[in-house]
């Protein structure tokens, strides 16, 4: 019975050679095969003893020869492939510079968002020049989708695709709280319990917190206790070049620590320039509270003692503020001034009169702060495009 089914599918294949037949398969199995067979009233199934390699049967009859776990797949891949080979035949354009490419000089990507092959070796370059490595992302900005290794080595040259792996090392290394740096030959330590760490490189047992050899039972000097001897001894002229080194390290880090935080997670040193106190670590991705420094999720940390906005912030805000709101009162106040003489000019979009004050015809709109020509009365975006021997004068005298 399967094997006539089997004859059937292969004419409706050969009726349109090259064409998509599983839609086609399908239907006619669900609609027209029982009929074919000759069944009417009811269909009855049992084990059927035949093999496969009876005369006149078809071997794709039986049972065990294309399992549906090896063909689905099978024919999952062909489409990927039928798929990719259209895609590298057809015109497409490249949302980064809206050019017009031919699929073959695209990248695509897992993500299924594809661009321009130039377009993506610069953007993986810069990316990997500027240390962006932990989250190189599809340059799709609603897209979260990771550039995956196998398409940076293409884009990237052997150089820099070995810096990028090295940052990348680097990174993660950085982010994970128990590795330490060996203070004589600079290889990755693990830390145990008790602040302390075996190199295994050069087999230096040192203390994580001073970062000097192993003190058992002995207190650990706190890294300003460490910079005052340091900087007594420089006095006195017997700081070694070891020390030299470890000197400067210290001075530089008091001068981060001056204004900055170190992340709760990662103790990457993040300053805070203005804004909230809700801080974010690029180096790790951790949330953490700039004022208290303890790491956090949402917003409902600043519902306590500490604020989201310190009082400084708010201050400056303000400040500016002010300052803006009086450079509206006083250009209002010189409208409706110049206005009374019959020197105001009306903006082009909300019809404001606003003055000219002398002969600079490039007019300021107080109410909605849009700059505008006096000549033309036309809104100006770019002064260096708009006036000059092509365009109108800047300074003319009213008639």
């Amino acid at each position: 019975m399967i094997s006539p089914l089997c004859r059937m599918l292969d004419m409706l294949w050969e009726e349109q050679q090259g064409m998509e037949v599983t839609y086609q398969w399908v239907q006619w199995l669900q609609s027209c095969s029982l009929s074919h067979l000759g069944f009417t009233n009811e269909v009855v199934l049992r084990k059927s003893y035949v093999t496969c390699y009876a005369d006149g049967e078809d071997k794709r009859a039986c049972p065990d020869y294309a399992s549906p776990d090896v063909i689905i797949p099978r024919m999952m891949r062909y489409n990927d492939n039928k798929h990719h080979e259209a895609f590298l035949h057809a015109i497409h354009d490249c949302m980064i510079c809206l050019s017009e490419c031919p699929g073959v000089d695209f990248i695509k990507l897992p993500c299924h968002h594809f661009f321009c092959w130039k377009c993506m070796q610069t953007y993986c370059k810069m990316n990997v020049k500027e240390g962006n490595v932990v989250k190189l992302l599809c340059p799709d900005t609603k897209c979260e989708g990771a550039v995956p290794p196998n398409v940076l080595k293409r884009l990237l040259g052997e150089d820099e695709y070995e810096r990028w792996e090295g940052l990348l090392l680097q990174k993660t290394l950085d982010a994970m709280k128990d590795v330490v740096y060996c203070p004589r030959c600079q290889t990755a330590c693990l830390e145990d319990v008790g602040n302390e760490a075996v190199c295994s490189s050069c087999l230096f047992s040192f203390c994580t917190l001073c970062r000097n050899r192993r003190h058992i039972g002995e207190q650990c000097m706190s890294p300003e206790e460490r910079l005052m001897i340091l900087e007594k001894r420089q006095e006195s002229g017997n700081v070694q070049g070891d020390q030299m080194k470890v000197l400067q390290e210290l001075r530089s880090l008091k001068e981060i620590m001056k204004d900055s935080k170190q992340c709760p997670k990662c103790r990457m040193a993040i300053s805070k320039t203005e804004g909230c106190n809700k801080m974010h670590c690029e180096n790790c991705g951790e949330y953490f509270c700039y004022q208290c420094n303890r790491a956090i999720t949402g917003y409902e940390h600043f519902r306590g003692s500490c604020v989201l906005f310190p009082q400084e912030e708010l201050d400056r805000w303000e400040m500016q503020m002010n300052q803006r709101v009086g450079r509206q009162i006083v250009a209002h106040a010189h409208a409706a001034i110049h206005g009374q003489n019959g020197q105001a000019h009306p903006c082009p979009t909300c019809r404001q009169p606003s003055p000219k004050i002398g002969n600079n015809n490039h007019l300021f709109c107080w109410a909605c702060q849009k700059h505008f020509c006096a000549l033309c009365h036309k809104a100006v975006q770019k002064p260096a495009q708009h006036y000059g021997p092509k365009g109108c004068k800047q300074h003319t005298a009213d008639p």
